[in-house]
């Protein structure tokens, strides 16, 4: 027992010690053996021989066994480390690709002004070139003059001039642009349309707007007037002095549709006069000087009016 002792405390500083497996075993090999030999040496008589026993094999394949198995766990717990910090390590991060935006698309706006929905006029005059009629006349008095053509009531009754398109229209929307100068009550100007060469230019229908701010349209037939549209309020006309407003109407077949700035006001359906050629109007009633100026004319073809 003592013995067992003895060779247990020995190997167990061995595994202690921070030498290497081989080194410790051979130290624990030599403490051993000096052990036994001075035990052997006590036990036996002065005279006797002393006899070296050698080591017993199970012993030395016990100690081998404890330095196998202490190899083991290391590598064993050396692995368990490498795979748990192999484990442990943060994947890559994959960038994400930047993501585009898609801009933001306006909505269409719809119009319903047929100058911008029937695109690019088929004539279209500017006022910059004076290859209007304007001779003497005992209504009106016509002249241009910075890119406007100016007329001047001189009558009661209406004065007009005729654009110099050449053919006469019967499906068409003709438009004017118009501002007056000083002006009251139903003063008026504005567009005639489908007046004929034949008649000498004296017949047609008149869309007029009034200083006070109402429309009219009405049938002139070289010898009366016919009211198609009795005078009529629109907030749409710019009314008073020193104003300025756009003029249109869209003669097709029967229909004749008025525009008031590029919107509808009305309807009428007359079958009186087919086709024709149409121009400007100045009508005064209550100033003397009435005076309007003409910015440009223009006109569509057969037009689809919406």
């Amino acid at each position: 027992m003592k013995k067992a002792i003895t060779l247990i405390v020995i190997l167990a500083a061995v595994l202690m010690a921070g030498c290497s497996v081989v080194e410790r075993f051979k130290v624990a090999e030599k403490q051993y053996l000096e052990t036994r030999v001075a035990e052997l040496m006590e036990e036996l008589p002065a005279e006797t021989a002393v006899t070296v026993e050698p080591v017993a094999t199970e012993e030395v394949k016990a100690v081998e066994t404890e330095v196998a198995v202490e190899e083991t766990v290391e590598a064993t717990v050396e692995a368990a480390v490498e795979e748990t910090i192999e484990a442990t390590e943060e994947p890559e991060v994959e960038e994400t690709p930047d993501v585009t935006e898609e801009p933001e698309v306006e909505p269409t706006v719809v119009s319903f002004d047929p100058a911008v929905y029937l695109g690019s006029p088929d004539w279209v005059h500017e006022m910059d070139v004076a290859d209007w009629d304007i001779s003497a006349s005992e209504y009106d008095l016509a002249s241009f003059a910075n890119g406007s053509m100016t007329l001047k009531a001189l009558h009661d009754e209406p004065g007009w001039r005729i654009a110099p398109t050449t053919e006469e229209l019967s499906k068409a929307y003709m438009e004017g642009t118009f501002s007056v100068g000083v002006c009251s009550g139903i003063d008026s100007y504005g567009l005639i349309v489908r007046t004929s060469r034949s008649s000498g230019f004296n017949s047609g229908y008149f869309y007029a707007v009034t200083c006070d701010g109402r429309y009219s349209l009405r049938l002139w037939d070289g010898a009366k007037s016919v009211m198609l549209v009795n005078l009529t309020a629109s907030d749409l006309i710019n009314k008073g002095k020193d104003q300025a407003n756009r003029l249109g109407v869209a003669a097709v077949g029967d229909n004749l549709t008025l525009f008031i700035n590029g919107v509808k006001v009305n309807t009428v359906v007359d079958e009186k006069l087919e086709k024709g050629y149409f121009g400007v109007f100045i009508n005064r009633d209550k100033t003397k000087d009435l005076t309007i100026k003409v910015d440009q004319v223009r006109y569509w073809a057969d037009p689809e009016i919406k």
